[in-house]
């Protein structure tokens, strides 16, 4: 556990948390245990008792889908806006897919099963839980249409975007096969779009690293989706704190 971090202000980086009643987040409290994440820690597996859920202060955790074959698609990605173990919530006590750590970070681990206790007698909880379920709803129905019908340099444009929003960082981890694997295309498209995008200024990649350099041009560059699954998520969750964010590097 980081001790070097107060407990109740780290919880309130998480925008779900921080949407609770004081009483109710007051009870919460001791079911909350503050963990790092490291890069491609596993949060839970595919087809494995869900036995923690793990509410995001910053960082990013890709859910994951494998395909007959074993390729990898992303099907989904949870930073400070929400909370990963979400099917252990709705009760079901594993899921098809895996949640892994994509960019270091801090969460705050829970017991599954003592969250659905708290559920049982937390209106509030239950509230902020399914306005988050919807807004998870919105991004993957709104990922799915976008990748059907967007160019690749949108897609990425949008999933650098939202990683970024979530990593409390400038400057992540990010290889070409990785990207390919998470957007669910070939790597030499990949390459060809990031190359693009570095010679438009947008972003800095050098040493498996990218930086994203120019936010508003990253923006332009991206397709209106973006924009949907951010103003879902800032109208049932809540918007961001724009003061004092805690930084994960």
């Amino acid at each position: 556990m980081h001790t070097s971090v107060e407990l109740p202000a780290a919880a309130r980086r998480n925008r779900m948390l921080a949407n609770l009643p004081e009483a109710d987040f007051e009870r919460l409290l001791p079911n909350l245990e503050l963990v790092g994440l490291a890069l491609k820690e596993a949060l839970y597996d595919a087809n494995r008792p869900i036995r923690h859920v793990h509410f995001v202060l910053c960082g990013v955790v890709s859910l994951v889908t494998t395909l007959e074959g074993g390729a990898i698609v992303e099907t989904g990605l949870v930073g400070n806006e929400g909370m990963v173990g979400l099917p252990a919530f709705l009760g079901a006590m594993t899921s098809p897919v895996t949640a892994f750590c994509q960019v270091p970070g801090l969460a705050l681990r829970m017991d599954a099963a003592a969250l659905r206790e708290e559920a049982r007698g937390g209106v509030a909880l239950v509230g902020v839980l399914h306005r988050y379920t919807q807004a998870f709803l919105t991004q993957l129905s709104q990922s799915v249409a976008c990748n059907r019908m967007h160019g690749l340099r949108e897609r990425c444009a949008r999933w650098l975007l939202m990683t970024h929003d979530r990593a409390g960082t400038d400057e992540f981890s990010l290889t070409h096969e990785f990207l390919s694997q998470m957007l669910g295309v070939r790597r030499a498209g990949v390459t060809e779009v990031l190359r693009e995008l570095r010679a438009a200024g947008l972003v800095r990649y050098r040493q498996r690293r990218l930086a994203v350099v120019d936010r508003p041009g990253l923006k332009a560059a991206s397709c209106g989706c973006y924009r949907t699954i951010q103003a879902e998520y800032d109208r049932l969750v809540g918007p961001p704190q724009r003061t004092g964010i805690m930084r994960c590097s």
